[in-house]
């Protein structure tokens, strides 16, 4: 009588209990999970796939909170822009509401012992976010995360709490109420890894990762640079999610902050205001924008480029004859648009019509959220 087939769920489980998705691209990208199970568990010289039962381990695990799988209808959509390293599924506690959430997700990160600052930036930023309709993302940790997590359920918005661990417990242990709280009040858990699994150095960065992918903007409240805030700041950014960086306080414990605003990685600005703005970011030609749009970022194929100060949008007609300094320079005014006329240096802003910027349009700009 031949084997029954293993189910996508349980395939995909089994082997994201044993390896990272990168582990696998390869093959995934020529076989189906349950076919790569099986290969794997041919090639197997240790014994420890062989001892591995995944439909009695998924019904196992799925009594603590159930495997949500890229076929499923909850599956957030953003993750595949991990391409190669998107997970093979998330366990979750608030299933239901999964795709609801992260379809407006911004993520909150930032050092575990912040300064005094750095938590009234946090709860000023989720208070912000979550009366906005945002949902507040961060890892339920100490310091910068679980203060924003507070901040959403004092203003009544949902939030999103991803974990570094599996769903039967939490990281740090005497946060298992906050995660309560975070599911009763509308919002849900999330893990890449089964119930039982510790935390880690790998699960932390993994997490990180996801955070990030999940997330619509993120938003850099202080961090010390190689802390795992900063994987989520790095992932925003390949990924070419918005990215607001607080300023920075000057000492270590925002460094990380320091390194991305100087390099131009991301948004200079402690308003909250801009980042409710931020999740409506969109990539648009120079010749498109709007008067009234929030101009962040030139993007290239190279990456992309935050602007030291973010400014809005006055489109006006080129005139090589204004005098600037700038305008005279250009060798085919019909293929250039001017943005600003002065307004932040002393000569006028002209752009090439089809090169690319990361624009706000007028319209979903929260109270001007930056003075002109």
């Amino acid at each position: 009588m031949p084997a029954r087939v293993l189910s996508d769920r349980a395939a995909r489980a089994a082997l994201a209990a044993h390896f990272a998705p990168g582990q696998l691209a390869a093959d995934l990208a020529e076989y189906t999970p349950a076919e790569v199970w099986d290969r794997r568990l041919r090639d197997d010289g240790s014994g420890l796939l062989a001892s591995y039962r995944p439909r009695e381990e998924l019904a196992r695990a799925e009594l603590t909170c159930p495997f949500v799988i890229p076929s499923d209808d909850e599956w957030p959509t953003a993750l595949t822009d991990l391409g190669p390293v998107c997970p093979l599924g998330l366990w979750v506690r608030g299933r239901e509401r999964l795709a609801q959430l992260t379809g407006s997700a911004v993520a909150v990160a930032g050092n575990r012992v912040p300064t005094e600052r750095a938590v009234t930036r946090a709860h000023d930023f989720a208070t912000a976010l979550a009366g906005a309709g945002h949902t507040v993302t961060a890892t339920l940790a100490y310091g910068v995360d679980s203060t924003a997590h507070q901040a959403a359920a004092e203003t009544g918005g949902a939030s999103l709490a991803v974990l570094p661990r599996g769903l039967d417990g939490v990281h740090p242990h005497t946060h298992a109420p906050l995660l309560r709280s975070v599911v009763g009040n509308g919002g849900a858990g999330v893990s890449l890894y089964r119930p039982g699994t510790p935390p880690s150095g790998a699960t932390l960065k993994a997490s990180a990762v996801v955070l990030a992918a999940l997330a619509r903007a993120v938003v850099l409240v202080e961090a010390l640079d190689h802390v795992s805030a900063m994987y989520t700041a790095e992932t925003a950014i390949s990924l070419h999610r918005p990215l607001l960086a607080a300023p920075s306080t000057g000492d270590v414990h925002s460094s990380g902050n320091t390194r991305l605003i100087d390099k131009q990685l991301a948004v200079n600005s402690a308003d909250p205001r801009l980042a409710l703005a931020l999740p409506h970011a969109r990539v648009a030609r120079a010749g498109d924008v709007a008067d009234g749009d929030l101009l962040l970022v030139a993007v290239s194929e190279e990456g992309a480029d935050y602007f030291t100060t973010p400014y809005i949008a006055h489109p006006e007609p080129f005139d090589p004859s204004c005098g600037c300094g700038a305008c005279c320079l250009i060798t085919a005014p019909d293929e250039v648009v001017v943005l600003s006329q002065g307004d932040l240096w002393e000569s006028c802003d002209p752009w090439p019509v089809d090169d690319r910027l990361l624009i706000v349009s007028a319209q979903h700009l929260h109270d001007r959220p930056l003075e002109e």
